[in-house]
């Protein structure tokens, strides 16, 4: 069984879409030696969704705890892109924080939790793809 937050698809995209924000910001910032860095991690997190949908899909099953939220049904892309823009949200948070301390806690609050909707929903909607066959 995966756990979401560690070892589920949504997490693994997630993850994915993180490490690329940062590549894009150590790029952006000229940092060679924290882009080839984070090329490494990105790799390996592609290699791993790979592994992840090539085992479910030979298997016939995606078995999973997910986190416990309230959330509507919507289409897997569909989720994928609101939780880059909530990952985008959150990374521009942060750094805002830094300089204005608390003024986009609201902003960053509404990004976390839909960004652990979206990943419920990735979960959820790869499931019943994966368990049609």
């Amino acid at each position: 069984m995966r756990i979401t937050n560690i070892d589920t698809l949504s997490s693994y995209l997630d993850r994915l879409i993180t490490e690329r924000i940062k590549r894009y910001f150590f790029n952006k910032e000229n940092n060679t030696e924290r882009v080839e860095h984070q090329d490494i991690i990105i790799s390996e997190i592609k290699s791993r969704i790979g592994c992840l949908i090539e085992q479910c899909i030979l298997e016939g099953d995606y078995d999973y705890i997910g986190e416990k939220r309230t959330f509507d049904e919507n289409e897997i892309a569909e989720e994928l892109d609101e939780l880059i823009i909530n990952d985008i949200n959150i990374g521009e948070s942060d750094r805002e924080r830094l300089n204005l301390a608390m003024t986009n806690e609201k902003r960053l609050r509404k990004a976390n939790e839909g960004r652990a909707r979206n990943k419920n929903n990735i979960d959820e909607n790869f499931k019943k793809i994966v368990e049609k066959k």
